[in-house]
């Protein structure tokens, strides 16, 4: 027995339609939340006033935040933009922006693009079907010859349209009229419908009259217009502003910006031109829809009209020893009033862009197209060069990992590692909460968080409840969530590649051995040490929570309150006084005695992980040449041709130095001892040292290196040098360990100098390349400067630099 149908459940109907109130808004998304069952806390609050929205939107119920980066600015010669622009990229897809700024930067360099927008369109095609062929042919003839009427009837609706063309088309019975208008700074496809649809009023009561042909059907759009479809009519006849870029780039700009040859990326380029023909793609260029689609999301475009707008042609060609790069957009269609262009955000961005008043839309297309060229020639060259694929390289797993969430590291996890800690085998964790303030800066975290955005890492305050015999009480704790060692590997792997050039082709052999081996258990074990030395300078530890299944590796500890000072200091070395640089000299100087010539303990221990040696480093100096032309290159201003000078001896040298190094007594040392990771407590100026995943085997000298690179200004003296130095020898002594005499110790702390300089400074600066290390304008002087100290030191006493 078959069922009977039910009728459907009643519909609920949504509240306030077509009222544009905050009060309709909050009605409208209860509704959603009690339809949906969705809780959509994030369209509580919205920047955007209803009211403002009457023809833009129906139905308001929230806003969706789409980040927005800037790329340039980029020299401009066209006709209607000139001079340096910056243009805002609203996008969630990474490296678009980087990749835009790159090719904004190489056209800048090479002396600007020009650009012209030479024509304007806006096209809107009714259809009249006739009862035979010969009327349709008939209305054809007859219609052209009333240009002015139509025209007269078309500027009745608006002042902005201007209808300069008719073009009828004849397709069996059928005739299409394409009504074609200039708009003015309006994209104009709602005005050309209007004006279009009184003067077709005006065809059908006067022109479509006995004993002329009657149409039996009449439509205001008959699909010939193209409206958001590509065509190739409007690739030719144009539908919105046809707009050209142009650049030359010269070989020099070439290598040193988007790390490539003239011919590498004609020959590639010309190999794509062949598989877009085979493809049947119509036109051909590279990724030109990217910046057309941020931009029009920025300024409140028809965000539709990106698909007949991408529609692009991208050339090269060879122009005497560069390179000539050529972008046309037939047809763009945006505007820079009406529409979205007059919501608050996208206005504001159309004021930065200078588009807004008169002649803006002719500026924001230049603008538009010469961002498209800087972006076809930058994501070009990354493939030409090769670091497209390398740029995109992930972690292998050979199976699902389910990463942890917070709620992963709530009261399951904390309970027993602070029962354990605080000796309370009763304790229970009754609440967790998630304050809001930011951790401070991490490199390495910063790093991996371009790779798998998926998983939870970082440094995540949180505040612990707990209750254990009959007491109860908080701590405040910060959970360091740590990376694994490849995936910081593979991402600085990717910056190099992004590099280009000679260093994009070596990083890849020696990626292993820059210092990030097994940093996701080297500080676990740093904490879980028993030393006293080591214990006296660590925050204080709760516990390690280690599950390799869920790639979940977990530091417990101390949230560094306002008891610690100088915490977080990198950029402002002013506030390290001589006697906080002692203080921090002196405490972890303890530390170097301790482990000083026990190099056989600390290789078994974990706490180092894997260690250099003299003949890798010579090896590895193909590596550090790269680095250092890479960033003689790059940052000029930095590295100037005598200091790189200096610093291609210091490498060539290595195998005689290193050798040196190797053969002095070494120990422990933090691997990463300034301000980003070290502070004092506010009482007695004792250290407290974090952030030990470069912790490794070297001679003690290093840490002080590091620590002065820091604080110490780009003009310190010889004096406050040498007297540095002696008072970590005399700290190291007093603390029980066997330190060489001071001319020997001396030489270390130049052998160490020489190391960082060519080796982590050099890694800083790549990464400043894609990502501002502000500290750096600092650091690298000091560094240099204390190059020349150690020059005149180590003549003084008869040693001599590399030369």
């Amino acid at each position: 027995m078959s069922e009977v149908p039910q009728p459907p459940p009643e519909m609920p109907e949504m509240p306030y339609r077509g009222e544009y109130t905050e009060r309709a808004r909050r009605a409208r998304l209860g509704w959603f939340r009690a339809t949906t069952g969705a809780a959509l806390r994030s369209l509580d609050a919205t920047s955007i006033d209803a009211r403002s929205l009457p023809g833009n939107l129906e139905n308001f119920v929230g806003c969706v935040e789409v980040p927005v980066g800037l790329a340039g600015p980029m020299l401009f010669a066209g006709e209607h933009a000139r001079g340096h622009v910056t243009a805002p990229l609203a996008t969630t897809e990474g490296a678009l922006v980087a990749s835009a700024a790159r090719g904004a930067r190489a056209i800048t360099r090479a002396g600007g693009v020009v650009t012209r927008a030479v024509g304007q369109r806006m096209v809107r095609a009714p259809f009249f079907e006739f009862a035979g062929l010969g009327e349709a042919a008939e209305f054809a003839h007859r219609i052209t010859g009333h240009h002015a009427e139509l025209a007269a009837e078309a500027a009745r609706v608006s002042a902005h349209s201007r209808l300069v063309e008719l073009d009828p088309v004849q397709l069996g019975r059928t005739v299409h009229v394409r009504f074609v208008y200039e708009t003015a700074d309006a994209g104009g496809q709602n005005m050309t419908t209007a004006a279009t649809w009184r003067a077709c009023r005006w065809i059908l009561d006067r022109l479509c009259v006995p004993p002329g042909p009657s149409p039996t059907l009449f439509g205001v759009e008959g699909n010939l217009s193209g409206d958001k479809k590509f065509s190739h009519l409007n690739m030719t006849a144009g539908r919105g502003i046809r707009v050209i870029a142009e650049c030359v780039l010269d070989p020099d700009t070439l290598r040193a910006v988007l790390k490539t040859t003239p011919e590498a990326m004609d020959r590639f380029y010309r190999i794509g031109v062949v598989a877009a023909q085979h493809a049947g793609m119509p036109g051909f260029d590279i990724d030109a829809a990217n910046v057309i689609a941020a931009m029009f999301v920025a300024t409140g475009q028809d965000i539709a009209s990106v698909y007949e707008s991408g529609a692009a042609q991208f050339s090269v060609d060879p122009d005497g020893a560069g390179l000539r790069a050529t972008l046309v957009l037939p047809n763009l269609v945006a505007g820079t009033v009406g529409g979205g262009t007059g919501l608050p955000h996208q206005r504001d961005y159309l004021e930065a862009l200078g588009c807004r008043g008169d002649a803006g839309a002719r500026r924001f297309a230049e603008i538009v197209c010469g961002f498209a060229l800087a972006l076809d020639l930058s994501t070009l060259a990354a493939v030409a060069s090769g670091q497209f694929a390398d740029a995109h390289e992930r972690l292998g797993r050979p199976r699902r990992v389910a990463w942890a969430t917070r709620a992963d590291l709530g009261a399951p996890l904390l309970q027993p590692l602070l029962a354990a800690s605080l000796d309370a085998p009763d304790l229970a964790v009754t609440g967790v909460t998630w304050p809001e303030e930011a951790a401070g800066p991490s490199i390495i975290t910063d790093l991996t968080a371009q790779g798998e955005r998926r998983k939870l890492l970082g440094v995540l305050p949180v505040r612990a409840s707990w209750e254990a015999g009959g007491r109860k009480g908080t701590l405040d704790l910060v959970l360091k969530v740590k990376p694994l060692d490849q995936e910081v590997i593979i991402e600085a792997a990717k910056l190099a590649s992004l590099c280009g050039g000679r260093l994009a082709e070596v990083y890849p052999r020696w990626r292993d051995w820059t210092g990030f081996r097994d940093l996701h258990t080297r500080e676990l074990a740093v904490y879980r040490s028993p030393d006293p030395a080591l214990r006296r300078v660590l925050p204080r530890a709760y516990g390690v929570h280690e599950d390799p299944s869920r790639e979940l590796y977990v530091l417990v500890m101390e949230r560094l309150g306002p008891d610690v000072i100088l915490k977080d200091t990198a950029e402002d070395p002013g506030l390290w006084e001589p006697g906080h640089v002692a203080a921090a000299v002196r405490g972890l100087a303890a530390v170097h005695a301790a482990w000083l010539g026990r190099e056989a303990d600390l290789l078994g221990s974990g706490l180092v992980g894997q260690c250099q040696t003299a003949a890798r480093m010579a090896a590895m100096r193909e590596l550090w040449h790269a680095l250092l032309e890479h960033n003689r290159t790059e940052h000029p201003s930095l590295l100037d041709e005598t200091a790189a000078r200096r610093l291609r001896r210091v490498i060539d040298d290595i195998p005689v130095w290193w050798a040196r190094i190797e053969a002095m007594p070494r120990t422990l040392v933090h691997g990463d001892f300034n301000p980003r990771n070290i502070a004092l407590r506010a009482g007695d100026l004792s250290l407290v040292a974090y952030d030990w995943e470069l912790a490794t085997l070297h001679v003690p000298q290093r840490d002080l290196v590091d620590l002065l690179a820091y604080v110490l200004p780009g003009d310190a003296g010889e004096h406050e040098v040498a007297e540095l130095v002696a008072l970590h020898r005399q700290a190291v002594v007093a603390a029980g360990g066997a330190a060489p005499d001071a001319a020997v110790w001396r030489e270390g702390f130049r052998l160490a100098l020489w190391d960082f300089a060519v080796t982590r400074l050099q890694l800083y600066l790549m990464a400043h390349t894609h990502r501002e290390l502000p500290f750096l304008r600092h650091v690298v002087p000091t560094v240099l400067r204390l190059l020349e100290i150690e020059d005149h030191a180590g003549e003084a006493v008869g040693v001599r630099s590399p030369a």
